[in-house]
């Protein structure tokens, strides 16, 4: 690795070395995740389709999404891509509220698109979110100066290889990623030297989740 050890938001140090599973922990990898992206799906259309839900979720993840941006220092004149943004979505929807940021959300669902696109319609959003259907694998990046890849976008690692070779130089990627499955974002990173990890911040697991998460900001040199 390029770091021995990297200073999370919080100030705490955090070692990056990536440690590779064995098939048993590849296994639980796979079905937590699974588990993980059945459980976001399902509250993003709750949300969409329910106020009294969307204030549920937002009150439990909105925060955790605010801290986020606030440790990164993402300032009102940057160009947003979201990947993964999902039927209801929230990050981009936080960015607006938080600085009014112009935010492109895109996901490779078109049912999440057509109900994202409506929800951004219903509540007048349509000037700061735009929605698109696209794959985060091959999406052009070379007009953002921040990318935000969620949790829940697949598959992980080509997205990456595809955003880290073709993201514009000093852009701003973030990335989500479960706990438990981080090892394979950190050897991912590492194959990049072109890209520096800067800051990292964890996110304790919701009540109703196995698994806490994790963001990375990095930086492309």
């Amino acid at each position: 690795m390029r770091e021995k050890m990297i200073k999370s938001a919080n100030g705490s140090c955090v070692d990056p070395q990536p440690k590779k599973p064995n098939v048993i922990g590849k296994l639980l990898i796979f079905l937590i995740k699974k588990t993980s992206n059945y459980f976001w799906g399902i509250a993003d259309i709750l949300s969409n389709k329910f106020d009294k839900f969307a204030e549920i979720y937002e009150k439990s993840i909105e925060s955790e999404y605010k801290m986020e941006y606030e440790a990164f220092g993402i300032s009102q004149d940057k160009k947003v891509l979201h990947i993964g943004c999902g039927a209801y979505p929230m990050t981009d929807i936080t960015l607006a509220k938080l600085s009014g940021i112009d935010v492109t959300g895109i996901d490779k669902n078109p049912k999440a698109v057509k109900l994202a696109e409506e929800f951004i319609h219903k509540y007048k959003l349509d000037n700061k979110i735009k929605i698109e259907h696209g794959d985060g694998a091959n999406y052009p990046t070379n007009k953002f100066d921040v990318i935000i890849i969620s949790s829940c976008s697949h598959p992980k690692v080509k997205i990456l290889h595809h955003i880290f070779k073709h993201a514009k130089k000093h852009s701003i990627i973030i990335v989500r990623e479960l706990d438990i499955a981080k090892d394979a974002i950190l050897e991912c990173i590492d194959s990049h030297k072109d890209i520096i990890l800067e800051k990292r911040i964890h996110h304790p697991a919701p009540i109703f989740l196995p698994t806490g998460w994790d963001a990375f900001l990095l930086i492309k040199r």
